[in-house]
């Protein structure tokens, strides 16, 4: 597959989500993965195994088609491709996704209590977010399936005892709902200690939600995001 302009930038906001994902806390080691389909919705460029979120470049990206088989680049592909391409072919309004290892998110997968809206990054999963019931890693198609049968219409789901997913039309939104997801669960573990709960109704939650979209809550984050980048020395140079 040639590479024209429009693959080039998509490779770059790719590479720059996965670096963004380091630099706010969201890495494990090697682990994890972000990927978003190609312009034309035929293939899916992704993070390759092997690499840290910090260390990718645009060139390191793969690609892969709709099976997981690998179509272009050097490096292997993660044994979890299956997590990114049922969603794909279940979700045709998803265009990225993420599957991370957080601490609060990864804590939060153990145990038996519900996400409550507390702040504003809360009121982005206004309908709650399921759970699927295994620790296993997601390496065969019926399992990816599965997962994004649970997901449904969500812009999340909790992967019990392992991670989260998360999705979005495109790169900006599954990389920044990670980011929102953990804080949210940050702020819900502190509160938690402090007294008892007092949750965002879920009207107003609702009602805070659409107001984000105009302005649109991830164009106006994403751009910083991108010059923190640059000034914590954690971009990369183009070639």
């Amino acid at each position: 597959m040639k590479l024209n302009g429009e693959n080039e930038n998509v490779k770059i906001k790719l590479a720059l989500a996965c670096r963004i994902l380091y630099m706010e806390g969201l890495a494990d080691y090697n682990l994890g993965h972000v990927s978003c389909k190609t312009p034309d919705n035929k293939s899916v460029y992704i993070k390759p195994r092997g690499l840290g979120f910090e260390e990718v470049n645009p060139s390191d990206l793969i690609l892969i088609d709709m099976e997981g088989n690998k179509l272009e680049g050097e490096h292997l592909p993660h044994r979890e491709n299956p997590i990114h391409t049922e969603i794909y072919k279940l979700r045709e309004d998803v265009g990225s996704v993420a599957h991370v290892h957080p601490v609060f998110s990864t804590a939060f997968s153990a145990v038996r209590t519900a996400m409550k809206p507390l702040n504003q990054d809360g009121v982005l999963f206004p309908h709650g977010v399921p759970t699927f019931e295994s620790p296993e890693l997601i390496t065969t198609k019926q399992q990816g399936q599965a997962i994004a049968q649970e997901l449904g219409k969500n812009n999340a789901i909790v992967l019990k005892n392992h991670g989260i997913v998360t999705v979005g039309s495109r790169i900006e939104e599954a990389c920044l709902n990670a980011l929102f997801f953990e804080r949210a669960l940050r702020a819900q573990l502190i509160a938690s200690g402090l007294g008892e709960i007092e949750a965002i109704s879920k009207e107003t939650a609702l009602k805070m939600y659409a107001e984000f979209q105009n302005p649109n809550r991830y164009d106006m984050i994403w751009p910083y995001l991108v010059r923190k980048l640059e000034r914590e020395g954690l971009s990369f140079e183009l070639k």
